[in-house]
């Protein structure tokens, strides 16, 4: 055992003196480089080899001094040593620069927050002033109409115009109103309202230079028409009371104040804490109410407003709804203003008083909802007064309008029944708003309707006194954006005449399609129907002098019209 011991010593003793023999041995010149080398070792006998063999074990590589390796290794620890204290360098200087930044960038916010804590006082004052008290609004009426058959008579819609008989298939696109709507309420006591409007207008010269007996007059017999004309004509045998060719006019709808907080400030008056004074020219306490109760004002005007009652007046007013515990229980709108319309200047020395009062006996949560019993009474005198000897001249004559509505509003369905007297509320002017005889605007044509025309202003004279009934309503198609719409009115322009040749029926029949909340659009059919048949007007109906008139009633109007709203 003990010999076995000394003989492993002694090997391992050798292959130790061997080894090192090799490290002091230089390599020979032109020889390879030295590189690592692999030791194995026999654990029986205690042999180092240099190469694999059996029974042996591997016991690591040797790297001779100096050898190509070990200089590679040495070089890439100096160069990893010189690489990390490199990157810690340029660590610490973007650490530096990071901090550096930082303090001048929370420098730069302190002095920030120092100026916006300076200005935000005046910034906040602006906007309570201007933005949170100026509203800007627009809307576009406009529409494509086709008329079957043409006649005389008052206007579908406001500046909306045909030629008259003998123009079956007449149809038009037509931009006919535009509104732009300015809001300012600088504080709560005090509210302004700016709407401009633009508008189409119409050229009304006529001139026949050739006529050819073709046409017939309202009623049938053939006559002479116009067949070469001069300047712009509007139709056969037709005149339009308007001014300049087509251009769209710009006039002022709507320029009022609101003085809003007499009744809850002053008085202190709770039950009429929201109604209002207000001046300047602003909404017919009928017309807006009754178009925002029907809703489709868009397709066609409402009855008085088709008749003769303007959508504006100039004047003061008082106006609001009288509630109870948040109910609405009435609402009243009473005012006097000038007896000219809007669009027209104020000749004369009185004024017309008008008013409309809502009962909700019921009480509703808003304005347009549930029942309701409206009444509505206007007096007042024509702008202009021409008199003369003709005792039935009728620009003299005291003007009055009342109305008896009865109307009820569920969430999808609307009624809403309506009867109407006047006195001396409508006139030729308002009779052929639409479309008349060109000698009813002075323009005289041969084979025109002078005879006719004479006829209808003294049928519409100062004695004259009006009576109409009428039914609006609409009705919401179920889980469709659609929604089918109606108007029918009834009217005697004047009942002092047993059987007058003007008395007529209108029509407003359609469908809506609601885009969305601002763009809505209608198809619908319309009619003027002169009901009477074809008659002679006898000589002497109207006064002692008048002559009979053949063909005494006038053809009907009927057309299809495609409308668009758009409203922001």
């Amino acid at each position: 055992m003990r010999r076995t011991i000394r003989m492993v010593a002694l090997s391992m003793l050798g292959a130790s003196l061997m080894l090192s023999a090799v490290a002091m041995t230089p390599a020979p010149a032109g020889s390879e480089e030295v590189r690592s080398i692999t030791l194995y070792t026999d654990p029986g006998s205690g042999q180092v080899f240099t190469k694999r063999c059996k029974h042996c074990v591997r016991m690591g590589e040797y790297i001779p001094a100096g050898s190509t390796e070990e200089i590679e290794r040495k070089v890439e620890r100096r160069v990893s040593a010189q690489t990390q204290a490199q990157l810690d360098q340029e660590r610490a200087a973007m650490q530096a620069e990071e901090a550096q930044r930082q303090a001048q960038q929370q420098q730069w916010n302190a002095e920030m927050a120092k100026q916006v804590a300076t200005i935000q006082p005046w910034a906040a004052e602006f906007g309570d002033r201007w933005y949170k008290k100026i509203s800007i609004g627009t809307l576009v009426y406009a529409d494509y109409r086709y008329y079957t058959h043409t006649g005389f008579g008052p206007q579908f819609l406001t500046q909306q115009i045909w030629p008259g008989p003998g123009n079956n298939s007449f149809n038009s696109f037509d931009i006919t109103r535009t509104y732009l709507d300015f809001k300012f309420t600088p504080v709560d006591d005090v509210s302004l309202r700016v709407t401009p409007n633009m508008y189409l207008i119409e050229n009304s010269s006529f001139k026949c230079t050739a006529t050819t007996t073709v046409t017939t007059p309202p009623g049938g017999k053939a006559t002479s028409k116009c067949t070469v004309a001069t300047g712009d004509t509007d139709g056969l045998n037709t005149g339009i009371a308007s001014t300049t060719d087509g251009n769209l006019g710009f006039r002022l709808k709507y320029a009022y104040v609101d003085y809003n907080t007499f009744f809850k400030k002053i008085l202190k008056f709770a039950p009429m804490s929201d109604d209002k004074f207000t001046f300047g020219q602003q909404q017919n306490p009928l017309v807006d109410w009754e178009e925002n109760l029907w809703g489709f004002r868009y397709t066609a005007l409402t009855p008085w407003n088709y008749l003769s009652l303007s959508s504006s007046q100039v004047g003061v007013s008082m106006k609001g709804p009288i509630k109870v515990n948040e109910k609405q229980y009435a609402d009243y709108d009473v005012g006097v203003y000038d007896d000219a319309s809007f669009h027209a200047n104020e000749e004369s020395a009185y004024k017309q008083v008008m008013g409309r009062v809502t009962i909700n006996p019921f009480g509703v949560d808003s304005r347009y909802a549930g029942f309701g019993l409206t009444g509505f009474y206007d007096y007042g005198y024509k702008n202009t007064c021409t008199p003369d000897s003709n005792a039935l001249n009728g620009t003299c004559g005291h003007i009055a309008r009342a109305a008896g509505i009865a109307h009820y509003t569920a969430e999808t369905w609307g009624v809403i029944g309506e009867w109407d007297y006047g006195h001396n509320a409508f006139s030729p002017g308002n009779l052929y708003s639409g479309s008349g005889p060109s000698d009813a605007i002075g323009i005289a044509s041969p084979g025109g309707f002078a005879g006719w025309n004479h006829m209808v202003g003294d049928i519409l004279n100062s004695q004259a006194t009006q009576m109409g009934a009428d039914l609006m309503g609409h009705y919401d198609i179920p889980h469709t954006p659609f929604t089918a719409f109606g108007l029918l009115q009834w009217f005697q322009p004047n009942t002092r005449i047993q059987k007058d040749p003007l008395d007529f029926t209108r029509y407003d029949l359609g469908i809506q399609w609601l885009i969305n909340k601002y763009l809505r659009v209608a198809f619908d059919s319309q009619a003027i129907q002169y009901y009477h048949s074809q008659f002679i007007f006898p000589a002497g109906s109207t006064s002692e002098h008048s002559k009979a008139v053949p063909f005494a009633v006038a053809r009907d109007t009927h057309g299809f019209f495609f409308h668009l709203e758009f409203r922001y």
